[in-house]
């Protein structure tokens, strides 16, 4: 944790379609309907957590946001919270599969729990702990003495080397193993398919012609899949089968734009 010149704190913020706002922590919020941003300044961190359930602008932008969060932080009052954090945690629900992803949704949950106070209504920070009064009456709790510790035994002398025997032939050297050094291979570059370099293609054609690009990948019948959607031009599900790129609407959603975008992405799929 950062020093801090004073006491350090956790903020929640809730992304409702595009709306930041500032919320009381609530571990009932981080569910699969909500985009949940947590400024944590107890362990130096920026947690985003998406759930499987909010739609994909929503997605885009709480993402964005938190990346900026991390570096510049939220003011509540006059106070900045969670300024340059060091680390930055993306957790996408639906990606829970993934076991390293399982860890860090488990990490950050940890991270929630416990009793919590608040400054300004939002802002929580880590309550003393109760002391626990005795009870009148009460029998008093019998301390158990702990037990002595055990004699130490010394270690036998090391027994003295005999003489050497003046005329005793020389022992036989015992043989010098060496190891040899083997140089580490790079690991094998791993194999794309005709579909994944269309798939590339096609993804490099939209960004060139695109300000803002949505993308989420899915499965359907067992064949991996990618939703890309460029806001106010088109939206396109592409399906890799085998070799074979299937990309719908054929016509690219039959804008100006979408047109150009199909030319670009035929001219570089007809040379692989």
């Amino acid at each position: 944790m950062k020093t801090l010149s004073r006491k350090p704190y956790m903020l929640m913020l809730r992304d409702d379609s595009g709306e930041i706002t500032t919320v009381k922590l609530d571990t009932a919020l981080v569910n699969s309907d909500n985009a949940i941003i947590v400024l944590d300044e107890y362990n130096d961190a920026c947690w985003a957590w998406v759930g499987r359930n909010v739609n994909m602008p929503t997605r885009m932008h709480a993402l964005r946001i938190a990346r900026g969060l991390q570096k510049s932080g939220h003011q509540v009052g006059i106070t900045t919270i969670g300024m340059a954090s060091d680390r930055f945690v993306e957790m996408m629900e639906k990606d829970d599969a993934d076991q390293d992803v399982a860890n860090r949704i488990a990490e950050f949950r940890g991270v929630l729990e416990g009793r919590w106070a608040f400054d300004d209504g939002v802002l929580a920070y880590k309550g003393e702990p109760k002391v626990e009064e005795p009870i009148a009456g009460a029998p008093k709790k019998k301390i158990i003495p702990e037990p002595e510790p055990e004699p130490v035994v010394k270690a036998p002398e090391p027994k003295a080397e005999p003489e050497p025997i003046v005329g005793a032939p020389e022992p036989t050297p015992k043989p010098i193993l060496v190891a040899e050094t083997v140089e580490d291979l790079p690991p094998p570059a791993p194999s794309v398919s005709l579909a994944e370099k269309k798939m590339a293609y096609l993804m490099l054609s939209v960004t060139r012609n695109s300000e803002l690009v949505y993308t989420e990948r899915f499965e359907r019948g067992g064949k991996p899949g990618l939703k890309i959607e460029s806001p106010g031009v088109m939206v396109l599900e592409a399906v890799i089968d085998g070799n074979d790129l299937t990309i719908t609407p054929g016509d690219f959603g039959g804008s100006d734009m979408g047109r150009k975008i199909k030319s670009e992405y035929e001219g570089l799929a007809s040379k692989l």
